[in-house]
């Protein structure tokens, strides 16, 4: 999220499993931030994660596809 521009700001909260965005609405829109996050393999409530990004991923990094999202954009 953080390489959209407009995006001020994007923290992921590792206990809570929650990314908050905060974001300039006149250089970026919310769909572009889920394609961001989509594209870097990590699924949102809107967007499949790419696949071959995700296999990439850490171990660390991976997570199970049917756990339910947490997602609020400010």
């Amino acid at each position: 999220a953080n390489s959209v521009e407009g995006v001020a700001e994007a923290n992921w909260d590792v206990d809570k499993k929650k990314i908050d965005v905060s974001f300039d609405e006149t250089k970026t829109d919310v769909m572009s931030i889920h394609k961001a996050i989509a594209a870097s393999g990590y699924d949102t409530e809107k967007v499949a994660g790419d696949l071959e990004a995700y296999k990439n991923l850490p171990g660390c990094c991976k997570y199970d596809h049917e756990m339910e999202m947490n997602q609020q954009v400010k």
